[in-house]
Formats: structure tokens, sequence, C-alpha cells
């Protein structure tokens, strides 16, 4: 950035220039702004704040040049290494590396040694940390050939920054990435001629995860391909698939972000959680494709660096272009301005740069990350770059890439079938969840008020009789207090125990998380805005329900109006319209449970709890009577709290998905509910049958979409079965 005399050199001063103007307060600003868009980008967890630096790193187009040119040469060489090394090993034959290093090496997978090579290159991606020293000259620290870390970084990083610093950018001339994003999105899916291409992720949240989630969710939305874990797979027929709500869909291309040695425990005789059983098979056939192709990391190892670097002439005809530089330490490391909490500092800065195999040449893009040269513990924590190259004046072209007439035709892609059972599960049962909080918290308001008022009207002990049972059925309580008269002072005993609204409210915070990739952004900011409150709220149970309440309302409004009505959000829906009507389908079958004469209490109650008195008070001056309230509570088509009306809803989703039998189960269900609201006595029994059916209803639910298990058949079906053949 500074020249020997102290001057600022040439493509560095316009963007300072920008920085002066925008002061370092406002700078600041920025860079909160930076790292909140880019905590919001990756669905897959919450980025540390200071972990996106505001002020880019630089290099000229003629630097690029040259770097461009030595990792197209290194790049080309690891290449040749990995398809001798898994191919005729003539590379261990002649002794040009040792093979005690590569067969003792872990990253050696004995089961992709093939006589014949495979379908794609071994390294398809490729990424290389370059240092520079005090004397300007580049040389290479590390390579990364197996997961390829921080690309989706790199990608979303620039995108984001650019919104944040428009007057950075506008100072600067810098060469685009969306050329070469492109380009790479249509290598990939070329090669997967039409199947579907995923990113593998299995890794921790962080930027110090050697498999970084994040990294990963931004990878994907950045190319546009679906993000999934080894759990969404399963090999059938030699062949890798992934498990949708349409049953199992071929995958044809993987972006690994799973290490090699955990990726199929089927062969490497690891834990079958971790990996893909069968994997291996897949790849070796030829109808899988992996980005890269598991033991691609073992060129990577520090043994076997020193014989590789002697590999260029014998292998390419041609010294390296770029140096290799182990053992580089923080002073032999040229340093750039990073923004701290406390201000600039100088610190030693890495260039990584990334790369992919076109097929038939390797394309470098024209920017990446800047990443902190290892320092120590208690330095200051700094955080990543977007790298610019910045623009030269020639025209830039891209060659390599295979003219096609027309592009292949893409599986066409539709959101309910395609969505993986994972995540449909994960969203059913957020939707669950939230309504399982808010009827605790409803009942919980409802309950507290009259369990304190200590009166002793028959009306007032019929009412805490009926709360207490509510409750005992809710589990705010335990069983053996049902049916008695419970003082307010026991229930805040038991709750304040206890601790059952921490504990859903918990339970919905990790569904939100595991359902994070398919909540837009500014759903997920609000989301979790809303969860924090709630969470500060919590050391007092008691007082923290109103706010309990709102977030529940916050999450439905939020649902109702940002969430297409599609894929993701047919089972949010089923899951919040089936656990509302179970709840109230069992608190009515205990308010409702009296004699005619003596089912004032339970109307009232029932009413309260399901938030409707304005409407009933409008409609019928406030007078109870059973016919009416069970047609507001039950029978009303138009009322969202009303019994019929989940499964009127249920119906239409599960129409919308294609389970025809389970909505016409969901349709009967609904005219029963209707017809219970002609009837006075009796009402426990049916009621209770009703959230029965509802249980039933969600566990076919379960087995069609998320299990994808066949229907059970009885022993008598299996006869009648065997008869008609």
């Amino acid at each position: 950035m500074i020249d020997r005399l102290g001057r600022i050199r040439t493509p560095w001063s316009p963007i300072m220039a920008a920085v002066r103007d925008l002061g370092p307060d406002e700078l600041d600003r920025r860079a909160a702004a930076l790292n909140r868009q880019m905590g919001l980008a990756a669905p897959m967890g919450t980025t540390a704040r200071r972990f996106y630096d505001p002020l880019p790193a630089l290099l000229t187009s003629t630097e690029f040049s040259f770097l461009e040119a030595g990792l197209k040469q290194r790049a080309a060489l690891l290449n040749a290494v990995l398809e001798d090394l898994y191919g005729p090993q003539a590379l261990l034959r002649d002794g040009s590396i040792p093979p005690a290093l590569v067969l003792g090496e872990p990253h050696f997978l004995r089961p992709m040694h093939m006589q014949t090579p495979l379908s794609s290159p071994r390294l398809g991606l490729y990424a290389a940390d370059i240092v520079r020293g005090p004397d300007g000259n580049f040389s290479i620290l590390r390579d990364h050939t197996g997961i390829i870390p921080g690309l989706g970084h790199a990608l979303s990083l620039r995108r984001l920054a650019a919104g944040t610093l428009p007057e950075l950018f506008r100072a600067g001339g810098i060469r685009s990435l969306r050329p070469a994003r492109e380009m790479l999105v249509d290598h990939v899916r070329r090669e997967a001629e039409g199947g579907l291409v995923a990113v593998l992720s299995g890794g921790a949240i962080g930027p110090g995860a050697a498999n970084d989630m994040a990294d990963d969710a931004l990878l994907a939305r950045a190319l546009g391909v679906l993000l999934i874990e080894p759990g969404d797979l399963a090999t059938r027929n030699g062949g890798l698939h992934m498990k949708t709500l349409s049953g199992l869909l071929n995958i044809a291309t993987l972006i690994r972000g799973v290490s090699g040695i955990d990726l199929d425990p089927l062969e490497q005789g690891g834990r079958p959680g971790r990996g893909i059983p069968g994997a291996f098979g897949a790849i070796r056939a030829g109808v899988l494709t992996m980005l890269n192709a598991p033991g691609s990391n073992i060129t990577a190892a520090p043994a076997l660096r020193r014989y590789i670097d002697e590999l260029f002439l014998p292998l390419l005809g041609e010294a390296a272009i770029l140096p290799s530089s182990p053992g580089t330490t923080p002073e032999q490391v040229s340093k750039a301005p990073f923004l701290t909490s406390s201000g600039a500092v100088a610190a030693p800065l890495c260039f990584r740069l990334f790369a992919w195999n076109d097929g038939n040449n390797w394309q470098i893009l024209p920017g990446g990350l800047g990443v902190p040269f290892a320092t120590s513990p208690d330095a200051p924590a700094l955080g990543l770059k977007d790298l610019w190259v910045m623009d030269a004046d020639e025209p830039r072209n891209f060659t390599g890439a295979p003219a096609v007439a027309e592009p292949p035709e893409h599986v066409k892609f539709l959101a309910a079938a395609h969505l993986p059972s994972r995540l449909a599960d994960n969203l059913f049962w957020l939707g669950r969840s939230v309504e399982r909080l808010e009827a605790a918290c409803r009942l919980l308001m409802l309950a507290l008020p009259r369990l304190e008022s200590g009166t002793s009207l028959p009306r007032d002990i019929a009412e805490r009789t009926l709360l207490s049972r509510c409750l005992a059925q809710a589990g705010l309580l335990p069983a053996e207090l049902a049916g008695t008269t419970v003082s307010g002072r026991l229930l805040r005993q038991t709750v304040a125990r206890r601790r059952p609204v921490a504990g859903l409210l918990k339970e919905v915070g990790r569904l939100v998380n595991a359902s994070s990739e398919r909540l837009s952004p500014s759903m997920l900011a609000t989301v979790r805005f809303a969860l924090q409150q709630a969470a500060e709220a919590l050391p007092n149970e008691e007082t923290s329900l109103p706010t309990m309440l709102s977030f529940a309302a916050t999450f439905a409004g939020i649902a109702a109006e940002n969430m297409v009505r599609d894929g993701g959000w047919l089972f949010l829906e089923m899951g919040r319209r089936l656990e509302r009507g179970e709840t109230l389908a069992e608190s009515l079958a205990i308010l409702l449970d009296a004699p005619p004469e003596r089912l004032e209490p339970g109307l009232a109650l029932g009413i309260e709890l399901a938030d409707s008195v304005l409407s009933y008070d409008l409609r019928h001056a406030g007078i109870l009577a059973p016919g009416p309230v069970f047609a507001m509570l039950l029978a009303d088509a138009g009322n969202p709290r009303a019994l019929s009306y989940q499964c009127s809803a249920m119906r239409s989703c599960l129409e919308r998905l294609g389970a025809d039998d389970d909505a016409e189960a969901a349709r009967l269900l609904q005219l029963e509910v209707v017809n219970l609201a002609g009837t006075v006595t009796g009402l426990k029994p049916a009621l209770g049958a009703v959230a029965v059916k509802l249980r039933m209803l969600s566990d076919r639910v379960h087995r069609r979409f998320f299990t994808l298990l066949p229907e059970a058949h009885t022993l008598e079906d299996e006869e009648i079965l065997e008869a008609a053949q």
C-alpha cells in the first residue's frame, strides 16, 4: 500500500481518499452493516463481529496475470500427480515420491485407486494461499486440494460489500467476478447434463472451522444449487440419490464440504452418521462427479510438498512459475491495513485465489479473499478481506469452454418435489413448536389470574378445576394435580422449577437454525431478533408470556407475508394447523365435559382460550350459549382458531402436495367436526377421537414425506393380497 518513501501507491490512492471522506466513525458503521449483511446471507449460522474487513486487498492486473499463470501451472501439476497416485503410480515406482509417505498418509484413500481414470478430473477445484515478500515477489504458502475453503465467502462478500461500501467501488476500477462466476455455474451444470447439482455440507460453523457450513451455504446460494447434508443422501442401484418429497432423485454433481476420510463409512470404516455409504462406488462407476474427488487432499500434505515441487520439469517440462514457501514467518510477509475495534492496524496478509478445471483448461477467479497470516493468539481479531484485481485497459477473454449450440435442458425445479425431506421435517416441526409455545403461553396467561383469585364461588372453583386439568394435559402441571383446585403460588413454583416455556423456546430456536436455508435473509433477521427479545425476557417466565405471544404473532405474520405458498411453506403450515387442531381438540374435550346446565364456565374459557372473545361479543352480545359457542369454536370456516378451519387448511396443503388419500381423510374429519357443532352431550369422547385422528394424520404425513416408508400392512392385508394374486 505504501512505497519505500512512505507515499501511497497509485492503485490505493483513490480508495484511501474515499476512506478519508467517509471518516473513521462512518467506516465503523459500514463495517458493522457489512457483517450484519454477511451474517444474514449465511443461513447455516451467524457470523462473528469483525469477521469481514471493509478495507479490500489489492492486486494490479500485472500481478494477477503473473499469479494466474503460476496457479494454472501448479493446478495442472497437482492434478497430474493425483491422476498418477490413484492410477499407474509411476511416481512411486521410479522413486520421485517415496511410497511410504503416500501409503502412510491418512488422506490417501486406497478405495479410490483405479486402473482407469475417472470420468472427470480428480482435481476440479483448487485454491492457494499466496504471500508477498518484502522484495515484492510472490510465493505459495499452502495448497487447498480437498475441501476448498472460502469460495462461498469470496463470491458473497463482493456482492454485499458493493452495496455497503459503494464509495470504495466507485473510487477504483476493479475486475468483476460475475463473468467468471457465471462461467463456473455453466460448467458445473453442463457437466451434470441436466441432473441435480448440490453442495454437500457436513462441517462446523465458524471462520476457524476446517469444514465451514456457513461457507457451504454461501457457495450454494452464489451458484444457485442445492445445499444438502450426508443424511439427505442414499445410494440406490449404484447411484447417489437425494431423499426428497417426491422420492429419491439422482444427484449428478457434488461440490463437497466433507472430508474424504469421512465420506464413505462403508469402505473407510467410519461412523455411518457422518458420511454416505456407497459414495465411493458411485464415483468409481462414473455416475457421480465430485469436486474434488475423495483423496485429492493428499497433494496438500506437508510431507509431500518438497517432492511435488521437484516434479514441474519431469511432468510439465517447465520450471515452476510460482515458488513454494514453506516455513514462512510473519516477518517475511508483506502487511496490509486491517480494521479492528481499536482502529486500523498493519498485519501480514495472504492472498487466497481460486481456480476450477473446465475440462480443457484452468480458469482463475479474478478476485478472492485476503486472509490474515497466522498470528499469535493474543493478537487483535482480524477479518477476511475482499480481494480486488484492478482492471486493465485490454479486454478480458476466457478460453477453454467448449462451444455449445444450445444450453442443456435443465430439470424443472419444483420447490415441493425437490425439497429435501430433512428440511421439510424441520419446517413441519418448526410450525408445531411455535404453535405449542403459543398455546402454552395462552393457557398460562388464562390460568394465573384465576388461580390467584382465591374466591370460593362455585363458578370460580369450576374454572380453576378445568384449568388445572388443561394445564396437566399440556404438561405444565404434574398429572396428579389434574382436577384439583391448584393455587396460583403452586403454579408459579411449578413453572419456575420446570421452565417449560424456556424449553419450548429453545426448541423453536434450534428448528429456526435448522430450517434457515429456506428462510429469506430479511425473514431470518426478523425472526432471530424476535427470538432474542423473547430469550432476554425469559428469566421470569410469568412476565415473559406476552413477549412469547408477540414472537408467535411475528413469526406467523412473516410466514404469511414473506413465504411463497409452495414448498417449505406447505409443511410449515401443516405443522401449525396439526398442532393447533390437536391442542384445541384436547382442550375442548376437557372444557366441554359437563352437562348442558353446567357448561357455562367451560364455554367462557374455550372462547377466551381461542382468542375469539371480541368476535363472539360482536355476534352474540356476549351471551354464552352452547350452540353459538360450538359453532364458533368447531364449525366456523372463517375463524382461524376454529377446529374445522385447521382441517380445511391441512386438506388444502395435502392436496397441493399430491397426497390425495390424506387430503380426503382431512376432508372427512372436517365434516365430522362440523357435525359435532350440533350436539350438546357426549363431546368429550368425540373430541378425543378427533385428537387421535389428527395424531394419526401426522403419523401418515411423516411416513409419506419424511421417512419415505411404505404404509404398514396387517396380516389380513397380506392374506387378501396373496388370495388376489
